[in-house]
């Protein structure tokens, strides 16, 4: 027995309970047998780890383990507010704490995006402390034992502590090769206990077990090569067409372009009772069974409205902060571009790769409100914001009505978090009504309280679309006037374990309502749209020369092409180059990674996520070397190679 034995000891102890108790809260009491391993071993395994940190750095210095007592302190402190950060995250997004989420829950905004306030902050500290004096108490108590009362301890109980504390280590490494091994066996019930354990430290094994349990057949290998920089390629077609911008020309020169983007609204809103007027227009104007954003969050979706372009040209856009090409050329055909906001540009870093110098004038609706702190800050009539920027709106069109061609940008903040109606389009009942967080433990009993109020959000957006679309009618402009409805991404409430966006390929998170008022056309034979479809179907129409295919890989939802009847998204990121995408035709999803040189295959689900399990495998086979064959053949859509 050390110093620091009853000191680990109780911090074990601790971590456990904690853990467990987790555990429980966030599987909703629904364990199974290896979870409850899972999380026995987790608080161990963390023990573990920061006493060899503790002795290896004791070593090292050639000291004793105890004078490095106040850095097992500091690791313990590090640890508690750690796994209680990871609580709270794995019950908004069902996934741990990580770097990419660092970077999405600290981006611009998102802080008073989800509400909070001075009291949390001072909550954080409080509990901060309060876990520091746990900490030091724990010391306290060891050392009292140690000088107090280990002479008690009988020589053969500290032999079999020893033995016991042995084969737990076994056990937690035995615990990790058999996590490793479900992991390509049974994913999905693993993933779920995986996502219901903080802390949790995962071991894949992916290079022993992926060749032995899921290795590609010779067929799929060849589907997934990419033989070509794709980046460079796109880059280099870019730069190609600003050199030819001069030459630019359309046939129609008098169409206005109105886009209506609404913050997070998800794809099932488009129903009668929730919004009645785009649930009629579908039948009117173009529309498609299911339509994708580029991204389940803000940014990376913006990018595809705006550019034409499928999510593989995100990074390079944002990297070289590169003005997209639609808009330019737009700039170019004499377009006046305006941008109505009530979402802050800078999101993302917006303003340096989608909102640059193209846009002629930016309309800012977001001083309304509490800001960060104010106790309002998430209780405030933010749907107001919505409300003032459409008659900014209405006043700009009568007063521009014959200056020449305009595009309107409008972006709604009413059906974001946490969602922004007047009382009297409170129709779906009961909705949540208290102010409340997003992280908060008991919110996961009140999902359908919070959908409700989601729900009269969208049901309010749905009047907004109305009135603007009557007042484009009023003043005679509908048969010069494209308008596109849509969300920027969806957004979650609990169906797949999971609040608001950003972390999943589910429907609900990455597909939108999407109706496009084109004049003299009402339908398009495609069943699957996306954002990267919306500019090249205006260029198509206006009669852009030349070819938008130039410059956008999505397609014109004007001329039917069955080999195009598919989306892919991307995964959220900030900054970084994005690995993981999805591609969805019209009965299948399928998840998939840019490693170097190829595509490698991942999960496969029906196009309503329902996950595979009755297909034999060389059906599922040819079903991931199609798809793979459509992702690959988009992504060379910039290249001169004669490999795609």
């Amino acid at each position: 027995m050390t110093r620091l034995t009853i000191f680990y000891f109780l911090n074990w102890l601790a971590l456990l309970v904690y853990i467990f108790n987790s555990s429980i809260y966030l599987s909703r009491g629904d364990m199974g047998a290896f979870q409850i391993l899972m999380a026995f071993n987790t608080s161990l395994f963390l023990v573990i780890i920061i006493k060899a940190l503790t002795k290896g750095i004791a070593k090292l210095f050639q000291s004793d383990e105890y004078v490095f007592r106040y850095l097992a302190i500091g690791f313990f402190v590090f640890t508690y507010v750690f796994t209680n950060i990871d609580t709270k995250v794995l019950s908004i997004y069902r996934d741990h704490f990580n770097v990419k989420l660092f970077g999405i829950l600290f981006e611009t905004g998102i802080m008073q995006d989800l509400g909070v306030q001075t009291s949390d902050i001072l909550s954080i500290v409080i509990q901060i402390i309060g876990i520091i004096v746990w900490v030091l108490l724990t010391l306290m108590i060891s050392n009292w034992v140690y000088h107090n009362k280990r002479e008690i301890i009988p020589e053969l109980i500290s032999r079999y502590f020893r033995n016991g504390f042995k084969f737990l280590i076994y056990l937690s490494i035995l615990e990790k090769l058999f996590f490793s091994y479900f992991h390509y066996t049974d994913r999905k019930k693993l993933n779920r206990y995986w996502n219901s354990v903080p802390s949790y430290t995962a071991l894949r094994m992916s290079k022993v077990w992926g060749p032995i349990l899921n290795a590609p057949k010779e067929d799929e290998r060849e589907a997934a090569k990419i033989t070509w920089d794709f980046e460079t390629e796109f880059l280099t077609a870019h730069n190609q067409l600003n050199k030819q911008l001069h030459s630019v020309k359309a046939e129609k020169k008098d169409i206005n372009i109105v886009l209506l983007v609404f913050e997070s609204l998800r794809y099932d809103m488009n129903d009668p009772e929730i919004m009645p007027f785009v649930h009629q227009s579908q039948n009117q104007w173009i529309s498609s069974k299911q339509h994708f954003s580029n991204s389940n969050c803000t940014g990376n979706g913006t990018f595809g409205i705006l550019s034409g372009l499928t999510p593989f040209y995100w990074y390079p856009s944002y990297k070289k902060e590169l003005q997209p090409s639609a808009l330019s050329i737009l700039d170019q055909l004499g377009y006046q571009i305006d941008v109505y906001t009530t979402t802050a540009l800078g999101y993302s870093d917006m303003d340096k790769h989608i909102f640059t110098d193209a846009i002629d004038n930016v309309y800012k609706f977001t001083g309304y409100g509490g800001g960060l702190g104010h106790p309002m800050v998430k209780r405030s009539d933010l749907y107001r914001w919505d409300e003032m920027m459409i008659e900014e709106f209405f006043a700009n069109m009568k007063s521009t009505k014959n200056s020449g061609p305009i595009l309107s940008y409008l972006w709604f903040y009413s059906t974001h978090y946490n969602y922004y109606f007047p009382e009297s389009f409170g129709k779906f009942n009961p909705y949540i009504k208290r102010h409340y967080q997003i992280y908060e433990p008991s919110l996961q009993q009140e999902s359908d309280l919070v959908f409700n109020r989601y729900k009269n959000s969208a049901y309010y957006a749905d009047h907004l679309i109305q009135k603007i679309v009557n007042e484009i009618e009023t003043n005679g402009q509908m048969d010069n006037t494209i308008i596109v409805v849509i969300g920027d991404h969806g957004e979650e409430f609990n169906e797949f374990g999971r609040f608001a966006h950003s972390y999943s390929f589910k429907n609900v998170q990455t597909s939108t309502p999407f109706v496009m008022h084109i004049p003299r056309y009402s339908s398009s034979k495609y069943k699957i749209t996306s954002h990267a479809d919306i500019m090249p179907t205006i260029f198509d129409y206006i009669g852009l020369s030349p070819s938008y295919r130039l410059f956008t890989d999505g397609k014109s939802l004007l001329s039917y092409d069955e080999k195009m009847d598919f989306a892919i998204v991307q995964e959220c990121q900030i900054n970084k180059r994005p690995k993981e995408f999805l591609i969805a035709d019209a009965e299948w999803k399928m998840e998939f990674q840019l490693a170097g040189n190829k595509i490698e295959a991942g999960n496969l689900e029906t196009i309503s996520d329902t996950p595979v399990s009755t297909k034999t495998a060389a059906v599922l086979s040819d079903i991931r070397k199609k798809l793979l064959n459509k992702a690959r053949k988009n992504l060379g859509h910039f290249s001169k190679s004669t490999q795609n």
